[in-house]
C-alpha cells in the first residue's frame, strides 16, 4: 500500500497523529499471500479506523465514547458527507457509494475474520490471495481519494470544541449557572452546542474567557471564612458551658488534651460539635470551593465517614456534588474525587491530633 503510506507519509506535519494506521498498512502487507483473512479483515480496520478519525475531526459533537462502532457503514456515510460538504471537489455521491464495499467487507470479516470475533478450529470458509490483493487495491484507491481532499482542509482556522471533554466542564458549568432555563431535565450547555454552536464557542470566547476565576474564588473563600469566623465564636462559647456541665458516669469519656483547646470524644462516638474548629472548618470551605460541592451536604457526609470510619459510596459523593458528571465521565470523576476526600479527612484528623 505504497500510495496510502505515502500520501500520509507528506502530511505528517500536520497531522502526526495518522502515522498509526502505518502499523495497519504493515499488516495488510504481509498477510496478503499468507493470511488473507487478516489481510482482509486489517483492510476493514484501516478504513473504519480513518473514518472515525474524519468524522471526529469535522463534527464537532462526536467524540471516542459517542461513536457508533456497531455500523460501519454509516459511519462511514457520514464521515464521507461531512467531508464533501467541506471539499467542493470531492464527489460526495460518488464516495458514499463505497458504503457498499464497506458493507460487503464487514460481512467477510464477520464470517472469515480470524481476530476481532475470534473462530474454532478448523475454520469452514478461507479467503484466496487473489481475494485478499483484490480488496487491498480498491482499499488503497479509495483511501488515497479520501486522503488527497482531507489533507487539503485547514484546520488550524477552526475552533472544534468537543462538548465531553475535561477542558469543557467548567465552561458548560458556567453556561448553565447563567441562566435560568426552564428545562429543569435538559442541559442548557448541551442543547445550545448541538443547535447553535456559534453562539457556543462566541459565549465562550467573548464571556467566559474574560472571567477572572480566580476572583471569584477569592470573593467566595472571604465569604465563607468570615461565616466561619461566626461559627468558631459560637463553638468555643458551647465548648465552655460543656466544661461546666457535669459529666454522667454512665457514660465513660475519652479526655485528649490538645494545646490550645481541648477535644473530648465518646466512647464509640464522633463527636461533630467539637470536632469542627475554625481551622477544620476552613480546611473544609477550601476543599468545597476547590471541587466545587455543596458545603452543608459535603459537611454531613464527612460527618458520617469519620463517625463509621468507611469510604462513601460512589452515589453519595456524587450527591455532594454541583454539577454530576455524565455517566460515562462518574466511572473517572468519582473515584478521583472519592480519593481526594479521604486524603482531606486524614489532614483534618491529623490537625486535630497536632
Amino acid at each position: 500500500m505504497r500510495a496510502t503510506r505515502a500520501i500520509i507519509s507528506a502530511n505528517l506535519d500536520k497531522h502526526d497523529h495518522l502515522e498509526e494506521y502505518f502499523k495497519i498498512i504493515e499488516i495488510i502487507e504481509a498477510n496478503e499471500n499468507v493470511n488473507p483473512d487478516i489481510c482482509i479483515e486489517s483492510c476493514k480496520a484501516l478504513v473504519e479506523g480513518i473514518s472515525k478519525t474524519i468524522l471526529i475531526e469535522l463534527d464537532a459533537t462526536k467524540t471516542a465514547e459517542n461513536i457508533d462502532d456497531d455500523n460501519l457503514p454509516k459511519l462511514f456515510n457520514r464521515a464521507m458527507r461531512l467531508l464533501s460538504d467541506e471539499c467542493e471537489d470531492l464527489e460526495g455521491d460518488f464516495v458514499v457509494r463505497f458504503s457498499s464495499i464497506i458493507q460487503v467487507l464487514g460481512e467477510i470479516r464477520n464470517k472469515r475474520g480470524d481476530i476481532s470475533h475470534g473462530r474454532m478450529a478448523p475454520k469452514a470458509i478461507f479467503s484466496s490471495a487473489k481475494l485478499a490483493s483484490t480488496v487491498k487495491n480498491m482499499t488503497e484507491s479509495m483511501l488515497e481519494y479520501i486522503l488527497e481532499h482531507y489533507f487539503t482542509l485547514d484546520f488550524s482556522s477552526k475552533s472544534k470544541f468537543k462538548y465531553d471533554s475535561k477542558e469543557m466542564l467548567p465552561y458548560n458549568n458556567w453556561l448553565d449557572e447563567s441562566i435560568d432555563f426552564p428545562i429543569k431535565k435538559a442541559s442548557y450547555s448541551k442543547l445550545l452546542f448541538e443547535n447553535d454552536y456559534d453562539e457556543y464557542e462566541n459565549r465562550y470566547q467573548n464571556e467566559f474567557k474574560t472571567v477572572d476565576i480566580d476572583e471569584e474564588v477569592k470573593e467566595k473563600l472571604v465569604n465563607l471564612i468570615e461565616v466561619l469566623r461566626e461559627n468558631a465564636i459560637k463553638l468555643e462559647s458551647e465548648k465552655s458551658q460543656l466544661k461546666d456541665k457535669e459529666v454522667d458516669k454512665k457514660e465513660p469519656e475519652v479526655i485528649v488534651e490538645v494545646e490550645h483547646s481541648t477535644l473530648e470524644y465518646l466512647v464509640n462516638k464522633f463527636n461533630e460539635d467539637l470536632f469542627w474548629t475554625e481551622k477544620r472548618n476552613l480546611m473544609l470551605s477550601i476543599f468545597v470551593v476547590d471541587e466545587k460541592l455543596k458545603l452543608e451536604k459535603f459537611k454531613e457526609l464527612v460527618n458520617d465517614i469519620l463517625f463509621t470510619e468507611k469510604e462513601p459510596l460512589r452515589d453519595d459523593v456524587r450527591d455532594v456534588m454541583i454539577k454530576p458528571p455524565a455517566l460515562l465521565e462518574s466511572k473517572k470523576v468519582l473515584p478521583e474525587l472519592t480519593v481526594k476526600i479521604l486524603k482531606l479527612i486524614e489532614e483534618l484528623k491529623g490537625e486535630a491530633e497536632e
